[in-house]
């Protein structure tokens, strides 16, 4: 049927070959049905042809720009967003570089001496002899506590990862007599005077 309806159209708008316009008017005139389709499809191609082309003219393109000043109009007017993270940021990198120019730049505190500590009591650590003491890892705290006074001292460093206590001693202590009175204590193993 394909084959039919393409030689229909063309032997409408005449462009058949001319055997074969010869062939579909025998079987036109033996099919009185395909007679009406054909007669139709000429009918049909006179009418197309015979009405004007006209296109849209002036009044399409103004109506076509006349919509599109409309929609560009009607476009919703977006207002920037403020970003919160952006001052968020800016504070945050201040900050840190407040911090590396003082952790990294002249440290104005410095007043330029090796050691810069002061005991947290306010007090001068004492300026007198100094002993070294080793207590059995059975004892308290309580009990060096008790060695310690018995000799008015008071502890200047330790205990270290040996357990190793320094004692300061008042400036008119003798340490012989300190280091009598530690090693009679039970608790002490050692003591060591320079």
């Amino acid at each position: 049927m394909k084959d039919i309806d393409e030689q229909l159209n063309l032997w409408a708008n005449g462009r058949l070959p001319e055997a074969e316009r010869h062939a579909l008017e025998q079987k036109m005139a033996d099919d009185p049905a395909l007679a009406r389709e054909a007669e139709f499809l000429k009918a049909l191609r006179s009418t197309v042809q015979s009405e004007p082309a006209t296109g849209p003219g002036e009044l399409g393109l103004a109506r076509l720009q006349k919509a599109i000043r409309a929609e560009q109009e009607e476009a919703p007017v977006v207002l920037p967003r403020r970003n919160f993270w952006r001052p968020v940021a800016i504070a945050a990198s201040v900050i840190v570089a407040v911090q590396a120019a003082l952790l990294l730049g002249p440290e104005p505190w410095d007043d330029g001496s090796a050691v810069d500590m002061a005991p947290a009591s306010g007090e001068e650590a004492p300026q007198g002899p100094r002993v070294q003491m080793v207590f059995d890892p059975a004892a308290t705290m309580a009990d060096v506590q008790t060695a310690v006074l018995s000799v008015n001292g008071s502890i200047v460093s330790g205990p270290s990862a040996q357990g190793i206590i320094q004692l300061g001693l008042p400036e008119d202590a003798s340490i012989e007599a300190a280091v009598d009175a530690l090693r009679a204590y039970d608790f002490v193993d050692e003591v060591i005077a320079p």
